[in-house]
This record gives structure tokens, C-alpha cells and sequence, in this order.
């Protein structure tokens, strides 16, 4: 049996007039970066300008769908089968979580911007735009070329919509979610095992990235606009206190943390794996 949970990670919590003023003036500020001229500033301008002319010549690809393994069942579902949920209901423009086979939280989905719900492994489609020369590279140009902006007022007002990693890269505006996935896949073209992660972040729901390498775990911020040049360094997750994490999730993998949400620990095992994802598979 398949139930669909609304997504409490991402219910806000803005019941304070002077909470919902200070995210309106961080909102307007983040759109309101200025982007710096690539040729004159940055040393990937090149690859850059390649990268954007490509995409638009043949257009991002929209998210997977596939085939999910319930690994506390054994049991392998078709999405489809399980996304028939969201898509039946109202609200469809939303972050739903699944209860399969009695496992909670067994795998989640979003809206994307086909306006159907996929499984969230699937918005990782498998892009970089270039290989970057060094870590820090994907998030400065994410920096620089991407502007911050809330779902409802890029999609006429719809609550919840992801952008793939391939279409976060092109589109000029996303929100945490979209910052995440394009900065994330890039990585992981990279050889590097990073993760989208989900939960709260001062009390709001929030989407970041974690880097998983050399046995320490790095929290990147996606959605940093300033002071990700000169000498900085990724931060290490133990000691971002205010980032904390409900899911994460791969290409492939989905886990839940099953202890305190309060955790900086994203390896230990209050990690879960719950589901496996195969993309455009048969079985």
C-alpha cells in the first residue's frame, strides 16, 4: 500500500509579521545581485559561454522517471504507479512524502516545471556544464550567474516547482531547491559524493548540499551569493548548527535521518536508506 504525506518540512512557519519582513528583504536582495561581466572577471568564461549556448541550442532535459526499490520490502514499484498519488489529489504544486509498504517517508516527489510530479532523485539528470579545476568552481559560478527567486512569483504563483540540475543551470532564477540540484550534479559529474539535503534552516524549510569526501562532510551552501571568492573554503557540517537536515538524497539513493533533527552528523547510522531509484529502467 502506497500513501502520500504532505511535505512537513516545507510547511512555513511565518506566523510573525516581522519574520515574514525580514524573508521579503532577504528575497528582494538576493534577486538583486549584480552579475559581474564573465569575460572581464572570471577565468571559466569560455567554458561558460559554451556550455550556455549548448543548452539553449537543444534545451535542458526534463527530470527522470523510472523505477524505485523499497529496500525495507524488497518490493519494486513502478514511479509512475506511485506519483498517480500526487497527481490525482489537489494541491498538486507541492514536496509530497510516501508511505510504501509500511515504511515512512520511503521516497518523496515535487512539481517540475512540466507541471507533473517525479521523484526526486530524477530532477539530478546527470549534467555539468564543463569540468570545473577545482570545488570551489561550481558554486561560484552558481553564484554568479543564478539569482535567488521564490517559487510562487516565477510560476504564477504555484508554491512548489523544481527546476532539474540541467534546467537550474540555464534558467537565470530558482529557488534553494534549484541552487541545490544544479550545484550538486555538478559535483557528482565530478566524481564527488554529494547529496541535495532537505529540512529547516532557522525555522524555514531549506535545501542544501553536503559533500561527503576524505571522511569529513561539508556543508555548501547553494545559495550563497557573497564571499565565495579569494580564500574560501567549503565549511565543515559539524559546525553549521542552524542547517538542520530531515532527508537527503543522490541520483540513486533517498535516506531519512531517523534521530534529532538537531544532528550535524550526516553519515552516521540515523541515516536510513529507504528507497533506490533506477531511472528510465524496466524490470
Amino acid at each position: 500500500m502506497i500513501r502520500r504525506r504532505r511535505g512537513g518540512w516545507l510547511t512555513p512557519l511565518m506566523v510573525v509579521v516581522a519574520l515574514l519582513a525580514l524573508l521579503d528583504q532577504f528575497a528582494r536582495s538576493a534577486v538583486e545581485v549584480a552579475v559581474p561581466d564573465y569575460a572581464r572577471d572570471q577565468p571559466f568564461a569560455e567554458d561558460l559561454d559554451v556550455a550556455v549556448r549548448d543548452l539553449r541550442t537543444r534545451g535542458p532535459r526534463a527530470a527522470a522517471d523510472g523505477w524505485l526499490e523499497v529496500l525495507h520490502s524488497g518490493r519494486q514499484v513502478a514511479a509512475a504507479d506511485v506519483l498517480r498519488i500526487a497527481g490525482a489529489r489537489g494541491q498538486p504544486s507541492a514536496f509530497f512524502t510516501y508511505d510504501i509498504d509500511g515504511r515512512d517517508r520511503a521516497t518523496a516527489s515535487a512539481m517540475g516545471t512540466d507541471w507533473r510530479h517525479h521523484i526526486v532523485n530524477g530532477y539530478l539528470v546527470g549534467y555539468r556544464p564543463y569540468e570545473a579545476s577545482n570545488l570551489l568552481e561550481p558554486l561560484q559560478v552558481l553564484a554568479l550567474r543564478k539569482r535567488y527567486q521564490y517559487d510562487h512569483l516565477q510560476y504564477a504563483g504555484r508554491q512548489e516547482v523544481w527546476q532539474t540540475s540541467e534546467q537550474a543551470f540555464v534558467a537565470p532564477r530558482g529557488d534553494c531547491e534549484d541552487h541545490a540540484l544544479a550545484l550538486a550534479d555538478w559535483l557528482i559529474e565530478q566524481g564527488e559524493d554529494a547529496r541535495v539535503v532537505l529540512g529547516q534552516y532557522r525555522g524555514g524549510g531549506h535545501a542544501w548540499v553536503v559533500l561527503l569526501r576524505d571522511g569529513q562532510a561539508y556543508l555548501l551552501e547553494a545559495t550563497r551569493k557573497q564571499g565565495v571568492t579569494g580564500r574560501f573554503r567549503y565549511p565543515l557540517a559539524r559546525l553549521e548548527t542552524d542547517y538542520h537536515p530531515e532527508m537527503m538524497f543522490n541520483r540513486h539513493a533517498f535516506w531519512v535521518n531517523t534521530g534529532s533533527r538537531l544532528t550535524t552528523d550526516y553519515q552516521g547510522p540515523r541515516w536510513q536508506r529507504r528507497s533506490q531509484f533506477t531511472p528510465g529502467a524496466t524490470f
